[in-house]
C-alpha cells in the first residue's frame, strides 16, 4: 500500500515550528504558565458565568504576558537570576495573583509615600 500524500502539510508545519519555535517558545511558556496560575483565582472566585470566567482568565493571562519579561529582567539585575529561567515562575505568580492587584498597588504606594516623606524630611499628606 502506498504512503499517503498528505505529508506535505505536516512538513510545512514542522518547518514553520522549526523556524518560529525559538522566537515563540518564551511567549508560549509565559502564556501556559500564566494560564495555569490564572486557574487558581478562577477556582476561588464566586459562582460566575462562563463569559465572566473566561474574561478573568484572559485578564490574568494578558497581565502576565505584559509584566513577566519586565519583572524577570528586574530579578536578573538585582538577584542575578537568569531572566530566561524566571519566566515561568513569574508568569505563574502573576497569573495566580488574579484580581489581587489592589493590595499590591496600595503597598507600593505606601512604600513610595514613606520614601518621599523620609527624603523630604516631613510627613505632609
Amino acid at each position: 500500500m502506498p504512503e499517503p500524500t498528505s505529508t506535505s502539510g505536516i512538513s510545512l508545519a514542522v518547518i514553520s515550528i522549526a523556524l518560529l519555535g525559538p522566537m515563540a517558545g518564551p511567549y508560549a511558556l509565559i502564556v501556559f504558565a500564566a494560564l495555569a496560575g490564572a486557574l487558581w483565582p478562577l477556582s476561588a472566585a464566586d459562582t460566575m458565568s462562563k463569559s465572566a470566567g473566561a474574561w478573568l482568565l484572559l485578564r490574568c493571562t494578558l497581565t502576565a504576558v505584559v509584566l513577566t519579561s519586565v519583572i524577570s529582567v528586574v530579578l536578573q539585575k538585582h538577584w542575578q537570576i537568569p531572566a530566561s529561567e524566571a519566566l515561568a515562575p513569574v508568569a505563574f505568580a502573576i497569573g495566580a495573583l488574579g484580581n489581587g492587584w489592589r493590595p499590591v498597588f496600595e503597598a507600593v504606594g505606601a512604600a513610595l509615600h514613606a520614601l518621599l516623606a523620609r527624603v523630604g524630611g516631613g510627613t505632609k499628606p
